[in-house]
């Protein structure tokens, strides 16, 4: 078991640089009584950020699955035989250079058998090996166009939380995924997130992505 302070959590969630959340996978942990969400660096097995709740994926890194991709990751540090559930909730934008609007894309997340999309939401859960090896787990995200059609190339967002038995939820976590787009766009729409969704210490969340809707996967 990992051990370390998040004492500081709370106070440090306006904080974080878009330069913070490059290819972070996420690491989930319990803290007063609630889930709470950091970026994670798999391959060192370091927490990099205590205040990470915005996130990147990448679609079509595997050539053969263009419009799918398994990042980011996520770890845990949670007792061996905990299930963690990630929750899609409804919605998902389409960047439009200063903001989200919405689209008629879709966004699924599956693992296994177990699938949700951004149109009704739902959720896909995992379990910490109950032999004490590391969580690292991978659901798989897809896009697709109207009526199952290819998506056309843009950079989406989708809103997720965290659950599990006995812990209050986590916080809003947000993932800003790329289509063949730029990485300057992407890193661009990643710190309009981080400057106008996360929100600062004492204050309500304005979720500025209203309306967002999409077409049923078929």
């Amino acid at each position: 078991m990992k051990s370390f302070v998040l004492s500081s959590l709370v106070l440090a969630l306006a904080s974080s640089a878009s330069a913070d959340v490059v290819h972070a996978d996420i690491w989930v942990t319990a803290s007063g009584g609630s889930l709470v969400t950091a970026g994670w660096d798999h391959t060192t097995d370091t927490v990099l950020n205590l205040s990470q709740r915005v996130f990147e994926g990448e679609f079509g890194a595997d050539p053969d699955f263009p419009f799918a991709g398994d990042e980011p990751g996520v770890g845990s540090d949670l007792a061996p035989g905990t299930l963690i559930t990630m929750n899609l909730l409804p919605g998902l934008g389409s960047w439009n250079g200063a903001g989200f609007d919405s689209t008629s894309a879709l966004l699924g997340l599956q693992y296994g058998p177990q699938f949700a999309d951004s149109v009704l939401g739902g959720s896909v859960s995992a379990m910490v090996p109950v032999d004490g090896s590391e969580f690292h787990w991978h659901p798989e995200y897809f896009l697709s166009g109207p009526n199952g059609s290819d998506p056309a190339n843009g950079i989406f967002l989708a809103q997720f939380t965290f659950s599990t038995a006995g812990l209050a939820a986590s916080q809003t976590l947000w993932i800003v995924f790329n289509l063949g787009m730029g990485e300057e766009d992407h890193e661009a729409a990643v710190e309009w997130v981080e400057l106008n969704l996360v929100p600062t210490p004492g204050a309500i969340a304005l979720l500025a992505v209203a309306g967002l809707a999409g077409r049923r996967r078929r």
